[in-house]
């Protein structure tokens, strides 16, 4: 897809000929994804890959022996792959039971020596001060022709909408710095250099539900049904 930059349009964040560029854009970039979960559709990116897996302990050491620990499933599918976080004791238990995890801030400008093909960041760039420097970091670390998945919760979606309206106010993670979106996304990507060429929509649905959410997707944009999204970048194309 390329990059965009709004610049070379305005010198004004809020021109209209830039933003209705970005209108055009985003449905181009929208790729909705139903036969998986989140889980599931990062099992096949990274399917026989090499693999980066960013921020890996979830928060606790009781989600290990989840049979849904997302970063079990990657290394699973993965034919090589490093986790990395900065709890150091529960990367040290990863380490005594068998994984490959290093301890490491992935906001850094430390360079951990290898490349991957696929880096996935789950559940991490909501809860970081500088997301610029964690897809530099991703960057600094993608073979040629790979890219960086990075998911994270949709505040479009009617869960948060639901929770709103029920309780006047809405309370996540308290761990969350912010939120990010496909404007962002582009916004992101400008500012790292980065190719911003998709966003996943994924959640499993098929049979009647599904054809429920098409009709519904003819006046409501699709991101409403979506808890998360899962962004995609490149590193830029020689073309």
């Amino acid at each position: 897809m390329g990059q965009f930059d709004w610049t070379q349009v305005s010198d004004d964040p809020n021109n209209s000929e830039a933003k209705a560029q970005v209108r055009r854009l985003l449905p181009v970039l929208r790729q909705v994804q139903t036969h998986t979960d989140l889980t599931g559709f990062a099992q096949e990116c990274v399917q026989g890959k090499r693999v980066l897996d960013v921020g890996v302990v979830s928060h606790s050491a009781h989600y290990f022996d989840d049979a849904g620990w997302r970063h079990g499933k990657i290394v699973a599918s993965a034919s090589y792959c490093v986790g990395l976080d900065i709890l150091e004791p529960l990367v040290q238990q990863l380490n005594q039971q068998g994984y490959n995890v290093r301890c490491m801030d992935a906001t850094s400008e430390e360079d951990m020596g290898e490349r991957f093909d696929v880096v996935f960041i789950g559940d991490v760039i909501e809860h970081v001060e500088n997301p610029t420097n964690l897809l530099r970091f991703a960057k600094r670390h993608l073979l040629p022709n790979g890219r960086i998945l990075v998911a994270t919760p949709n505040p479009f979606s009617r869960k948060f909408f639901r929770r709103f309206f029920k309780q006047g106010v809405v309370v996540v993670n308290l761990d969350h710095l912010a939120w990010f979106t496909p404007t962002m996304a582009l916004e992101l990507a400008r500012r790292t250099g980065l190719d911003f060429c998709a966003y996943h929509l994924v959640k499993p649905m098929s049979g009647l539900k599904l054809a429920l959410h098409q009709l519904a997707w003819k006046w409501n944009p699709p991101d409403y049904s979506f808890h998360d999204y899962l962004f995609e970048f490149r590193l830029p194309s020689e073309a």
